[in-house]
């Protein structure tokens, strides 16, 4: 199971990388897409110039990212408590209703049309963020109870504040009219792709290996 984790973790790198390639990509081929005031979804929705390109990385994107995930689960169910349990399960579920929901129900060409197809890319991106910032939160408080970890628990504390900060300005800015989606949307999203990174980093080069289980099953040093 340890060679499992040891192959699956470091794929949240890779994954991030992709997410960060197919924005900037995106970007870069779409010549009057305007990142400040367009959203993400927006480089994938039906009809877009290279959507199919950008659809494949996002694909290899989400793929590296559940499976990461799911190796911290399977790893949180045999050295931590159940606040890190939940919190990774939480983050298993976003990762699949992201990449199962996108999929399914890209943007249409008319975003503003609220047709079936874009209503439930609406409602995928309301379970995303709820369950982003429930799993951030309880896997910082996880680790805070951990001894041997307390310091990435206040890393993961620090994003967990982040992503919720600038998770309010979304809704915040769009009540403003302040036409910022874009830009209000990647530094929520970038945010979880830094942290995901962070993550997967630790697991792979800083994680030690002298800890222990004590008489309550946690890792001490």
């Amino acid at each position: 199971m340890m060679k499992i984790e040891k192959c699956l973790i470091p794929l949240g790198m890779i994954g991030a990388i992709f997410y960060f390639i197919h924005t900037i990509l995106g970007n870069i081929l779409w010549a009057d897409y305007n990142p400040i005031t367009m959203d993400i979804s927006s480089l994938t929705a039906d009809g877009a110039p290279n959507a199919q390109l950008l659809r494949i990385l996002s694909l290899i994107y989400s793929i590296c990212m559940i499976l990461m995930v799911l190796a911290l689960v399977i790893k949180a169910f045999n050295k931590y408590h159940s606040l890190l349990k939940t919190g990774y399960l939480i983050l298993l579920i976003m990762q699949l209703s992201s990449a199962f929901g996108y999929s399914l129900f890209p943007l249409t060409g008319d975003k503003t049309v609220m047709n079936f197809q874009n209503m439930m890319h609406i409602i995928v991106t309301v379970v995303v963020v709820f369950t982003t910032i429930a799993s951030s939160f309880l896997i910082s408080l996880g680790y805070l109870k951990q001894e041997n970890i307390k310091r990435l628990g206040k890393i993961s504390l620090f994003f967990a504040i982040l992503i919720t900060l600038f998770g309010m300005f979304n809704p915040i800015s769009m009540a403003m009219q302040l036409n910022v989606l874009g830009l209000s949307e990647r530094l929520v999203i970038y945010t979880i792709q830094v942290f995901m990174f962070i993550l997967s980093y630790y697991y792979t080069f800083l994680e030690k290996s002298s800890y222990v289980k004590n008489d309550k099953g946690y890792l001490t040093k």
